[in-house]
């Protein structure tokens, strides 16, 4: 038996880690059976706690929060002037299943590789406002948004605020207003001011990269091929991470997109330190 402040100090440990259990059994002086029993329940308590959390729980932000999501971005971007955050695809590796119909669901041809797929959309304080997790990699990520209702999502925050997503090519804005596309072949767009906001577009789908940077360095061992199973622990695992980073990028504050899009981390750190 472990007290529960060492319960949470081995699932934080593990996050931060990757590879073989063998270092945090030295460092928790447990067995592998005893420590990965800890493991499977520790996460399920920790995301218990923190589902309701307001600073880790993945929600729409409020109206008055958009507005502060759409004055960062046209600060930078001065053509998204109702933009307030962006949205990509994430594939992480996964062991082969030893059935054939089943491993067929998350192979990706492409890459010829097996994944679990998500969709996450990232607000200019690198927080995860709206996210969809664990689906079989060979789902395109349109229909990965369309299965977990991004789309309707995105498009009820545009009707309540008239704020807008920018995405790229792999999602469909032919008929979503709430969504603005970036471009890599701006000479085609004639319109100068169309022209503008697809160049703003495509620089602030940046952002997302940096999004999905944050995340999978923060929590090294997202990056660890997951092993193939049916019972659930796959959805913890990818829910445990995604609290556990919102939490972190709302107490800590410092990644990328931080640093870029909020105006405060742009003052003269000098003044911070006149006596």
């Amino acid at each position: 038996m472990i007290r529960p402040e060492d319960g949470l100090g081995l699932v934080l440990a593990w996050t931060r880690t990757r590879g073989s259990l063998m270092a945090l059994q030295l460092i928790f002086g447990m067995t592998y059976s005893n420590l990965d029993d800890y493991l499977l329940y520790g996460k399920r308590i920790i995301v218990k706690v923190l589902r309701n959390d307001p600073r880790a729980s993945v929600k729409i932000p409020s109206s008055e929060k958009i507005a502060e999501y759409k004055d960062m971005v046209s600060n930078r971007h001065p053509y998204l002037t109702d933009v307030w955050c962006t949205m990509d695809g994430l594939k992480l590796t996964l062991q082969q299943s030893g059935d054939t119909l089943i491993q067929e669901r998350f192979y990706n041809g492409w890459t010829h590789d097996h994944y679990v797929s998500s969709v996450l959309c990232f607000c200019p304080d690198g927080t995860i406002p709206i996210a969809y997790i664990n689906i079989p990699g060979s789902v395109h990520d349109s229909q990965v948004a369309e299965y977990g209702n991004i789309y309707d999502k995105l498009e009820l925050v545009y009707d309540r605020d008239g704020a807008q997503c920018t995405v790229d090519s792999a999602f469909g804005n032919i008929t979503r207003e709430y969504l603005i596309k970036s471009s890599q072949e701006l000479i085609h767009i004639n319109n100068y001011h169309d022209r503008q906001i697809a160049r703003d577009a495509t620089s602030m789908r940046q952002s997302a990269e940096w999004g999905m940077r944050a995340f999978q360095s923060s929590l090294p061992r997202i990056k660890d091929r997951m092993v193939f199973e049916e019972r659930g622990e796959r959805k913890v695992t990818l829910s445990l991470m995604i609290l556990l980073y919102n939490f972190r990028a709302n107490l800590v504050g410092i990644n990328q997109l931080t640093s870029f899009y909020a105006a405060p981390l742009l003052r003269d750190a000098n003044r911070d330190f006149v006596p």
